[in-house]
């Protein structure tokens, strides 16, 4: 039986301060375990670096860490002057001046009276013609005229209205008795007639001074503008 050969003492190191070598001293990689890489590498084309003044390159886009920081509105900054508006994406608008007030209109010419104070004296004799032809050549080139003709119309076509009311009662009266329908249309027709000259001359006079007389609606509606 052969005796296995006695196999050598380790030495161990005599103790004592560790030996000052460099670590560019070691045995060299090939006989033992591979030196470790410069880098570590996280893909084919990534190379990471650590702490913000570095970069980070992925997929061969670099991006740097910023490095300076954008100042902090103080107090003093004052904002914007203008810019788009949240909702509407429209310049913010700038105020607009106080609309100055309409000037007064000034005082009618004697003709534009005239036509006015003609456009009344019409109605008790020709009903809605005369101011009705005023109203239509002479309400484009006069306020004052137009107005005056207006209401000269309202009043000679109410008032041909009421007369037509009482010739349509009159008429039903007569099929009954002829004088009765004659003492109830009659003295209704003289009243309209006097009561419309009555306006006629108070609306006139105003016109003829250049001033405006409001007659009532109930003998005047408003039906021309």
């Amino acid at each position: 039986m052969t005796s296995n050969p006695s196999s050598p003492t380790p030495q161990w190191p005599a103790p004592g301060p560790a030996p000052s070598e460099p670590l560019d001293a070691l045995p060299a990689a090939g006989g033992g375990f591979q030196a470790p890489p410069e880098r570590f590498h996280t893909g084919p084309q990534d190379v990471l670096h650590t702490g913000p003044q570095d970069r980070v390159t992925g997929g061969g886009n670099a991006a740097r860490w910023p490095t300076t920081r954008a100042p902090w509105p103080g107090p003093g900054v004052a904002p914007a002057a203008s810019g788009p508006e949240p909702a509407t994406g429209q310049p913010a608008a700038e105020a607009q001046p106080a609309a100055e007030p309409a000037a007064a209109p000034g005082p009618a010419d004697p003709s534009d009276e005239r036509l006015a104070t003609l456009s009344y004296l019409g109605v008790p004799f020709l009903g809605p013609l005369v101011p009705l032809a005023i109203f239509l050549f002479k309400g484009r080139s006069s306020a004052y005229a137009r107005r005056h003709a207006a209401q000269a119309l309202d009043l000679a076509i109410t008032t041909l209205l009421y007369s037509i009311c009482a010739l349509i009662l009159g008429t039903m009266l007569a099929l009954d008795n002829i004088v009765l329908a004659l003492m109830v249309v009659v003295p209704l027709a003289v009243a309209l007639w006097l009561v419309t000259l009555a306006y006629v001359i108070v609306a006139g006079s105003s016109a003829n001074r250049g001033d405006y007389y409001s007659i009532p609606s109930w003998i005047c509606a408003s039906l021309a503008h």
